[in-house]
């Protein structure tokens, strides 16, 4: 639990409203190990909840509106009125608006309440800001209702939520925000929704670096939504709901158009990878867990065509120091920018992050932000 964004919503509820908020949900951020583009498909994805997270303040306050929202990170965003009934506009208001419906459809009245919401999770990362948000709204005015559900329905709740906000996401993000567990990895199979917890190497052994491009992205802008109907209509082609359910033997017998093949080839490709990882750090094997990896990215970038020259960049310079204390590296989260994820012994991450900030000063106009990250606890609720 980040105590800074927790203190500081309920330090800003308690100014507004004279009295401290009922419930406080902290929801963390996410970065996926291994597993991306595939969690639409019914395919396997390996993720863990980071030390970064969405605090939101909860209660009672004294007028007519149905929601009163502050942004304490967001300038000019503080005592903003919502309307689960108003039209998404394509603002941060969104994410308050989707689960609002949400609990509407589910049959909850909601009396008027402030939401005070703060965040460490840097937005538009690929670290999974915005399921956190949901997450944490969707599972603290449920508390407050004394409504509560499973981090499953929490996380379905939430998966609807950015499906009515616009973007035709998988569960993944929305479940390891809600169901994590410190120091563990979240093994996921997005067709059954089963979830097993894969305890991770300690960190003498290994630890994760989190690098972002500060490429930005937006998953309603289109390419997302692009990737996905591309494998709907490939596992289509092939006779099935969900492309993971297919296999590469019949991908290869099946005489689909270049880009569904490429879409379809890094789907199932993936689905292998991520059980090689996951058996890998069963058996304490770093090497061939950071060989899936670097593979993963490989496939993401070429088959996919989610990369962009920053991620390659921050890759390439780890495939150079795999004899030196890196396993491995990939991008994370949706593409189209955002963040690498690189597990690396302790000592290899100085000189690290010097090789990729002295190539990104040779090559952009800016530095990318590195983070070493631990797998962190799911959501939890604070009450008076």
């Amino acid at each position: 639990m980040n105590e800074k964004t927790t203190e500081r919503v309920r330090r800003s509820f308690q100014q507004d409203e004279a009295v401290p908020p009922v419930v406080t949900s902290i929801a963390p951020g996410r970065v996926n190990l291994i597993g991306d583009h595939v969690d639409y498909t019914g395919g396997l994805v390996m993720p863990i909840a980071i030390d970064r997270n969405t605090a939101v303040a909860i209660g009672p306050h004294a007028g007519d509106s149905e929601m009163i929202v502050d942004f304490l990170d967001l300038e000019g965003r503080s005592g903003l009125v919502v309307e689960s009934s108003q039209e998404m506009d394509g603002t941060d208001l969104d994410y308050i608006r989707g689960p609002l419906i949400q609990l509407h459809e589910a049959g909850l009245r909601i009396p008027p309440l402030r939401l005070t919401v703060s965040s460490t999770v840097p937005m538009g990362a690929g670290l999974s800001s915005s399921a956190a948000l949901q997450v944490a709204v969707l599972l603290g005015i449920r508390t407050y209702l004394d409504k509560p559900v499973s981090p499953l329905e929490v996380a379905l709740e939430a998966q609807r939520s950015e499906h009515t906000i616009g973007t035709p996401c998988g569960l993944m993000d929305m479940y390891v925000s809600a169901a994590a567990r410190n120091g563990h990895a979240c093994l996921i199979d997005c067709g059954s929704n089963d979830l097993e917890q894969v305890p991770l190497p300690p960190e003498s052994e290994a630890v994760f670096i989190i690098s972002d491009t500060k490429v930005r992205h937006d998953l309603r802008d289109g390419g997302y939504a692009k990737r996905r109907s591309e494998c709907e209509q490939a596992a289509e082609r092939m006779g099935y709901a969900l492309l993971s359910q297919a296999s590469l033997e019949q991908l290869e017998a099946a005489a689909l158009p270049e880009n569904l093949h490429q879409r379809a080839r890094h789907v199932l490709s993936e689905n292998l990878r991520v059980r090689t990882f996951s058996d890998a750090l069963k058996q304490g094997d770093l090497k061939r867990a950071g060989q899936a990896m670097f593979e993963s990215h490989h496939s993401l970038r070429d088959d996919f065509d989610v990369s962009c020259k920053e991620l390659d960049l921050i890759v390439e310079i780890a495939e150079t120091m795999s004899g030196a204390g890196i396993y491995g590296s990939r991008m994370t989260g949706g593409g189209f920018g955002g963040s690498t994820i690189t597990m690396c012994r302790p000592e290899a991450e100085p000189e690290f992050r010097k090789r990729v900030a002295e190539a990104f000063a040779a090559r952009f106009d800016h530095q990318p932000d590195s983070i070493r990250t631990s797998a962190a606890d799911g959501a939890l609720v604070i009450t008076i």
